[in-house]
């Protein structure tokens, strides 16, 4: 059945629809995330990511970047401004991607430590690339390689 595979893909589109979350935890801690936040969640704020059609769709060319190269945003609770920096960049280009806490989770932890390198916060990874630390630049090339879409221009 060779259409079994197309089938699949255009069936998993409306999974590739996305809202960028922004919410706050009962330790006032903020956080970024394309999933919705949990109950209790305070400060609950959504913003569609980049592109046309219906509220919510990526854009062709984010979607095809996700798909090849999916981000990850590794951050601690005591990471700080850094972290915050870096999660306020993804949410400013319109990056989807998920957080994970390698203070919490073995298998975070396990995952950050893969491929070498230093274990800190924050990490960023796209696909198989590992970004350690926030770099904007270096981060704007990673994810421009990746095939991820600009920023959008700011107003004046």
């Amino acid at each position: 059945m060779k259409l079994a595979p197309l089938v699949l893909i255009l069936l998993s589109l409306p999974a590739l629809a996305g809202t960028l979350y922004r919410w706050t935890d009962a330790n006032g801690k903020v956080h970024y995330t394309d999933q919705p936040p949990p109950a209790g969640a305070k400060a609950v704020s959504q913003k569609p990511l980049k592109g046309g059609g219906p509220p919510g769709a990526l854009a062709p060319e984010m979607q095809a970047a996700r798909l090849k190269h999916p981000v990850t945003l590794y951050t601690t609770a005591s990471c700080g401004v850094h972290c915050e920096r870096a999660k306020a960049y993804l949410a400013r280009r319109g990056i989807p991607y998920a957080t994970l806490d390698p203070a919490t989770s073995v298998d975070a932890n396990e995952a950050l430590r893969k491929g070498g390198g230093q274990a800190r916060v924050p990490t960023l990874m796209i696909g198989g690339e590992k970004l350690e630390g926030y770099a904007e630049a270096a981060w704007d090339a990673a994810l421009d390689k990746a095939g991820y879409p600009p920023a959008p221009a700011e107003s004046p």
